[in-house]
């Protein structure tokens, strides 16, 4: 019997993940696993903007007409509306390392061929074509991106990772431009199309890196029932489920959770206003200002400037126990300062204002991804950020059609407060339910801390982080299974790992018979899911038992990379082997 005494000490080869965090923003940063990928999200982050100053300019150049770079950018945005739920699905059904590799490997070849299309005077119709594929492929890019987070970082780093993602996102929208516009201005567009291709293939090697990131949930989520008294002597095999069926369930873990359904609804509101500042900026540069229309550039950087100053500080905002409060007031806090702006005339105070809103929308994105993480399926989180990217890009080209329309009607100032106040009573009305579902959760995970415990003392998970212990703790599904009920048969496909609580069960083979009793603080099952291979033995209940049933994928994610071989894992599966499959022992 394997001891249930033994202390699971984490690799030094994958950093020291299984130390605990004191929540700050230097916190990620001890995650070597996480600086990969936060390498390759700040290249092909930069790459992006870089682009994209390239495309404006190849569009004006070649057509003279802004519609030409206002359907670009619409286009590239429904891709997110119309196919964002589907990208979801398809990040939590594949492994999420691969198919990022795949996807960076895809956007490399898009640009590429862009390149060449321009450096041969294809029409500028056939650039955009191109730039919208690799808006497809970018949709359930950023769903596994998001969702891989949780997989290299522990929970209390979570929301550190998505500030310094957030400085990322901000330092590439500085210096994305600016190379795009040297890049232009000393070569061409098309060198910067292939210069973009670059940063993606570069991205793809860094993610190659990182180890397992999850995903490859191509079932259905429901648990196999095996504690009836009168269940058949084996399980019944779970059925594959669709890509609409995956999409589906995640609408379904959306409806049935009061906290993601508040997050969806505060994103739609404050996304419904960030698309009406895409035009109104260019009205209050001009109108209020007296300014130019190029005067929305420093606009924009006074804004970055806000959420990077504020940055550092919402690692601790997201970590704290009043962090869905804090999102409901970040978005009264990107509100306020857009009603005020319709009354001001001064550069100075407009610029101050605009940089409110920066801390405001910098607290935001780090505390709206952060919960989202955590009370997220773990199984499900791409899905539900698909489902959250397309009704986001939804409201922000509702509100970036509806802007210019106010104004007409009812002026510019109005308009500026008509926007200020939906946000601000979309943020009041979900601030209750979401500070309740942070109240709800963290008490959820004070629950939780004695299984973490347990599962800590098991070997097996020797090279799992505690945000990875607590993620299998939550997944656990405790089932009774009555004397003589076969678990799984020799054969079938892996699926579940199994730990004894209580009782007995005896693993068997045809070839071999009776191979081992197990008991408590034993398992079972994990042969298959780690060598991705049919179960190697029948396993059977000896008397009434329990036993807890852990999601295969979670369990293996847990592990974060390959299985070390001095390891308590790694042995005990060799000795299994070593008793049916002599050959694959080694």
């Amino acid at each position: 019997m394997q001891t249930a005494v033994y202390i699971a000490r984490t690799k030094a080869k994958w950093g020291n993940v299984g130390e605990r965090s004191t929540g700050g923003f230097r916190g990620a940063w001890r995650h070597r696993r996480w600086r990969w990928l936060l390498g390759s999200y700040a290249v092909s982050m930069t790459g992006d903007f870089l682009y994209f100053v390239a495309l404006v300019v190849l569009l004006i150049e070649e057509t003279g007409s802004a519609g030409w770079v206002a359907a670009a950018s619409v286009l590239r945005i429904l891709a997110y509306v119309i196919l964002g739920p589907f990208g979801g699905a398809i990040a939590d059904r594949y492994d999420r390392r691969r198919l990022m590799i795949v996807l960076d490997l895809g956007r490399f070849a898009v640009m590429s061929i862009v390149a060449v299309v321009i450096g041969a005077g294809g029409h500028v119709a056939v650039v955009i074509a191109l730039t919208v594929v690799n808006a497809i492929l970018s949709v359930p890019y950023r769903s596994a991106a998001v969702a891989a987070t949780p997989n290299v970082v522990d929970e209390a780093d979570l929301a550190a990772a998505n500030a310094a993602e957030g400085v990322i996102a901000q330092a590439a929208f500085f210096i994305g431009p600016a190379l795009g516009a040297l890049v232009v201005a000393l070569t061409s567009p098309a060198i910067a199309f292939a210069i973009n291709g670059a940063t993606f293939l570069v991205s793809a090697v860094l993610v190659a890196r990182i180890g397992d990131l999850g995903g490859g949930s191509s079932r259905t989520s429901q648990a196999v029932d095996v504690s009836a008294v009168d269940a058949p002597s084996e399980a019944s095999p779970e059925q594959p489920s669709s890509i609409w069926g995956d999409v589906v369930d995640g609408g379904r873990e959306v409806a049935r959770h009061t906290g993601l359904l508040a997050i969806m609804a505060l994103t739609g509101v404050v996304l419904f206003q960030s698309g009406a500042e895409r035009v109104l900026h260019v009205l209050i540069a001009q109108d209020l200002l007296g300014k130019s229309a190029d005067w929305v550039g420093v606009m924009a950087a006074a804004m970055a400037v806000g959420g990077l100053l504020v940055a550092p500080f919402t690692a601790r905002l997201g970590a704290s126990r009043y962090s869905g409060a804090l999102l409901a007031g970040s978005g009264v806090v990107m509100a306020v300062p857009l009603a005020l702006l319709g009354s001001v005339s001064s550069t100075g105070l407009a610029l101050t204002l605009l940089g409110v809103q920066g801390v405001g929308m910098m607290a935001f994105e780090v505390t709206f991804i952060t919960l989202l993480q955590r009370w997220c399926r773990e199984d499900a989180l791409s899905r539900v950020f698909g489902l959250n990217d397309s009704l986001s890009a939804a409201t922000e080209i509702v509100g970036a059609v509806l802007a210019p329309i106010l104004v007409t009607q009812v002026g510019l100032q109005t308009t500026l407060i008509v926007f200020a106040v939906v946000v601000s009573i979309g943020s009041l009305a979900t601030g209750p339910m979401l500070h309740r579902e942070t109240v709800r959760s963290e008490a959820a995970r004070i629950e939780l801390k004695p299984k973490v415990e347990y599962l800590r003392s098991l070997g097996i998970f020797e090279d799992a982080s505690q945000g990875a212990l607590e993620r299998i703790a939550r997944s656990v599904r405790e089932v009774q299974i009555a004397d003589g009920v076969r678990v799984f048969a020799e054969g079938e496909t892996a699926d579940d790992l199994y730990v004894v609580r209580s009782g007995e069960f005896v693993a068997e083979s045809l070839a071999s018979g009776r191979l081992s009793v197990m008991g408590p603080g034993e398992w079972f099952g994990e042969i298959g899911i780690l060598r991705q291979m049919p179960r190697t033995a029948t396993v059977s209940a000896l008397a009434d038992s329990t036993a807890w049933q852990i999601d295969g994928p979670i369990f293996a994610a847990a592990l974060a990379g390959p299985v070390q071989a001095q390891g308590l894992l790694s042995s005990t599966m060799t000795s299994r082997l070593a008793r049916t499959h002599p050959h694959q022992a080694g």
